[in-house]
C-alpha cells in the first residue's frame, strides 16, 4: 500500500493544531497538485517541467519513482518543478513520502518552496534533514524506510514535519533569498555536485490562501489548431494572404526539444479569420509578404540556426569557440553563419548565398517577428547570438537597401553593463517611419522586454532600455488605427499569453491595462508563447501561439479578440 493510501492514518492530523489563520498547516489539506508516481513527472497530468541532466536517470516501478544522480559533474542533476503563484504572505506547503538510498551534499535529494521573496530547500541526508545549507536540522535515520516529509513556509517562517511530528519550528528562519525571484515548487536531485539516489512514493503541494486569477479579455474565443498526444507542436508562423487566408506552419516534434526537430512539421489554413483550420494541400507554400520584391522575386535573409552534424565533430566546433549542443545520441548541433535565399519561381526553388560575417560564437534566428520590410523598401532582419568576447548575448541587425542583393550586419542591442542577456527581437515600423525593436532579456537578471528605436531605417539604434513589460518573446503589429500592439508569452504563474498597446508609436506601453489572452498555461514556462498576431478586420485580431495546459500536451492554438477602443 502506498503512502497516499496510508495518509488518513498519519499522526500529522493531530500533530500541529491550526492556529492563526490556519497556521501552522498541520493535518490534511486541500492539495493544489498531487503527483502519485504512476508515470514519470514529465508525463504526468499536470506535467512537471524536467531537468534531466547528464549521468542521471529516473524510472517508475509499481507506483514508486526512483531518481538517481550518479555524477558530481556540472549539469548532472535531475529535478522537476512547477512554476506557481505562491504569495509570500500566505504561504505554501509541500509534502513527499521518500526513502533515501544515498545523498552526499546539499540539494541532492530535496523538496523546495520558493515564494518569489525567499526559498526553503529541505534536503534529505542519511542522518538528518536540513533546511538550506546553514539552516535548522533534525537528526534521524532516513535510509531505513519511507518517511513522510512536510515543509511549510509563510512570511519569514519555515516549519518541517517528519511522519506527522513537528521537528523544525523555524520562526524567522525563512530568510534565504529566492534565486532570481523564482516562485515555484520543485523536487528531485537538484545539485550537480551532489550524488544521490532516492525512492519517491508521492509528492504534493498546497498553495495557501486565495489567489486572484487574472481576467481574460472580454469576448476572447480560443481555437485549438493542432493538438496530438505525444507530439510537441511548437513555434507556429502566421501569414495572411491577399484573399484573407491565414496560413501557419509549425513543428510536430516527437521530443520536447527546442533543438531536435525530429518528427517534422505541418501546415494548416483558415479561411474564416482563424475560427476553423484544416491541413494545407500537399505542396502548399507559405510566402511571407516581407519576402516579396518589386520584380516579383522573393528574398529572405537570416541565420541558419541549429545545424546538425555527427557527434564526433563536437571538438571541431568547440576548438573554434562555436556554440554546440547535444541533440540526441550520436548527433550534435552548432550555431554558426547566415545566408540569403532567393526565389524567382514563387518559392518552388531557392538559391542560397552565404553571407560574410564577422567571427561569432553563435547566431540564431527567431520567428517571422524578426523580419520587417519598411515602406521605403529597406529590409531588416534581427538574428541574435554572441561575438567571441561576449559573456552574454546580443541582438544583431541584417539590413539591405537593394531588395536583398547586398546586406550589412551590425549589432542592434547589447547590454552596456554586461548584466543582461539580450536575444529574440521583434521589429515593426510605426506610422512615423521609425522602427521599434522589442528584445527578449533572460532571467535571472532579465525577464522584461527591452526596447530600442531607429529613426534612420536601421542604420543606428538607440541604447536598449528596459520597459515595464515582463514577459517574452514578443511580436509587434501596427493596428489600423495607428496604435502598436505587442503580444508576448507570460512564463510565470498565471502563465499564458498577454499583450500591451502603445498610442505613441511604440515609445511607451500601457502596462496599467495589460491584456490577458490566456492564463491557463502549465508546466515549463518555456513551453508556451511565441505569439504572432494579424488584424483580420478593423478592430479584430487573431493571435497564434503554442501552449501547454494541465494535460501536458503542448499544442498550437489561437485567440480571436478585440483590442480595447483607442
Amino acid at each position: 500500500m502506498t503512502g497516499m493510501a496510508l495518509l488518513a492514518g498519519l499522526a500529522c492530523v493531530a500533530a500541529a493544531g491550526e492556529g492563526d489563520e490556519g497556521w501552522p498547516p498541520g493535518g490534511d489539506l486541500e492539495w493544489t497538485c498531487e503527483y502519485a508516481a504512476d508515470v514519470l513527472p514529465e508525463q504526468a497530468a499536470p506535467l512537471w517541467a524536467a531537468y534531466n541532466g547528464l549521468e542521471t536517470e529516473a524510472s517508475v516501478d509499481d507506483g514508486v519513482l526512483r531518481i538517481v544522480d550518479a555524477s558530481s559533474e556540472k549539469g548532472s542533476m535531475r529535478s522537476y518543478r512547477h512554476t506557481r503563484r505562491i504569495d509570500a504572505e500566505q504561504g505554501a506547503v509541500v509534502e513527499a513520502r521518500i526513502q533515501l538510498v544515498a545523498n552526499d551534499d546539499f540539494t541532492g535529494t530535496h523538496v523546495m518552496l520558493a515564494d518569489g521573496v525567499h526559498e526553503a530547500i529541505l534536503t534529505v541526508c542519511p542522518d538528518r534533514v536540513a533546511v538550506n545549507r546553514d539552516g535548522p536540522t533534525y537528526t534521524m535515520t532516513t535510509t531505513d524506510d519511507f518517511h513522510v516529509y512536510r515543509m511549510a513556509v509563510r512570511k519569514d517562517d519555515v516549519l518541517v514535519w517528519v511522519d506527522g511530528q513537528l521537528v523544525v519550528d523555524g520562526k524567522g528562519a525563512h530568510t534565504r533569498p529566492a534565486h532570481a525571484g523564482r516562485n515555484q515548487v520543485s523536487f528531485g536531485a537538484g545539485a550537480s555536485v551532489a550524488q544521490s539516489e532516492a525512492l519517491w512514493d508521492y509528492v504534493r503541494y498546497a498553495v495557501l490562501g486565495e489567489l486572484e486569477t487574472p481576467e481574460v479579455v472580454a469576448g476572447a474565443q480560443h481555437v485549438v489548431i493542432y493538438k496530438r498526444k505525444d507530439v510537441y507542436a511548437c513555434f507556429p508562423s502566421l501569414v495572411q494572404s491577399e484573399d484573407g487566408t491565414l496560413a501557419t506552419g509549425f513543428g510536430t516534434r516527437v521530443r520536447r526539444s527546442h533543438i531536435d526537430p525530429t518528427g517534422g512539421s505541418a501546415t494548416y489554413l483558415s479561411k474564416d479569420n482563424g475560427r476553423t483550420w484544416e491541413e494545407a494541400p500537399k505542396g502548399y507554400r507559405i510566402i511571407e509578404p516581407s519576402w516579396r520584391c518589386p520584380d516579383g522575386s522573393l528574398v529572405r535573409a537570416g541565420a541558419y540556426g541549429w545545424r546538425q552534424v555527427p557527434a564526433e565533430r563536437r571538438a571541431e566546433f568547440e576548438d573554434k569557440a562555436i556554440t554546440v549542443r547535444d541533440v540526441r545520441p550520436g548527433v550534435v548541433a552548432y550555431l554558426q553563419g547566415a545566408c540569403v535565399r532567393r526565389s524567382t519561381d514563387g518559392g518552388e526553388t531557392w538559391q542560397r548565398e552565404e553571407l560574410e560575417l564577422p567571427k561569432h560564437k553563435s547566431l540564431m534566428n527567431y520567428t517571422r517577428a524578426e523580419r520587417c520590410t519598411l515602406a521605403s523598401g529597406v529590409r531588416l532582419a534581427a538574428p541574435y547570438g554572441a561575438l567571441p568576447d561576449d559573456e552574454l548575448g546580443r541582438s544583431f541587425i541584417l539590413r539591405s537597401e537593394d531588395h536583398g542583393k547586398t546586406w550589412t550586419f551590425d549589432t542592434l542591442a547589447v547590454d552596456p553593463e554586461g548584466k543582461v542577456r539580450l536575444n529574440e527581437t521583434a521589429l515593426a515600423e510605426n506610422d512615423r517611419g521609425e522602427v521599434i525593436a522589442m528584445i527578449r532579456s533572460e532571467p535571472p537578471a532579465g525577464g522584461h522586454l527591452y526596447q530600442s528605436i531607429t529613426t534612420d531605417e536601421g542604420r543606428t539604434w538607440s541604447p536598449p532600455k528596459r520597459t515595464d513589460v515582463w514577459g517574452y518573446p514578443a511580436h509587434l503589429l501596427r493596428l489600423h488605427d495607428g496604435r502598436m500592439l505587442c503580444c508576448y508569452g507570460y512564463r510565470r504563474d498565471a502563465m499564458g499569453i498577454r499583450a500591451v498597446l502603445s498610442s505613441d508609436g511604440g515609445h511607451t506601453w500601457d502596462t496599467e491595462h495589460t491584456i490577458v489572452l490566456r492564463a491557463d498555461g502549465w508546466g515549463n514556462g518555456g513551453d508556451l508563447g511565441y505569439p504572432i498576431s494579424v488584424e483580420t478586420a478593423p478592430g479584430e485580431v487573431f493571435t497564434i501561439y503554442y501552449i501547454t495546459n494541465e494535460d501536458g500536451i503542448t499544442h498550437v492554438a489561437g485567440t480571436i479578440w478585440q483590442p480595447p477602443a483607442a
